[in-house]
């Protein structure tokens, strides 16, 4: 998740099929051990913050 990017609106945590994605700290970030690589996230995020690397969404 690109933290300079992201504007805490929340919509990849609301789409998120398998919870992934969470609110810490007022930072979103992602989970990659439970991330089942969907790439819903990077979809309904109108600002790009999620980015894929190596197979995996990047926190």
């Amino acid at each position: 998740m690109d933290k300079d990017i992201c504007s805490g609106c929340c919509g990849c945590v609301d789409h998120c099929p398998v919870a992934a994605i969470n609110v810490i700290d007022d930072v979103v970030v992602v989970d990659n051990d439970i991330c089942m690589e969907c790439l819903i996230c990077t979809k309904v995020c109108p600002l790009g913050a999620p980015q894929v690397v190596d197979q995996a969404v990047n926190n």
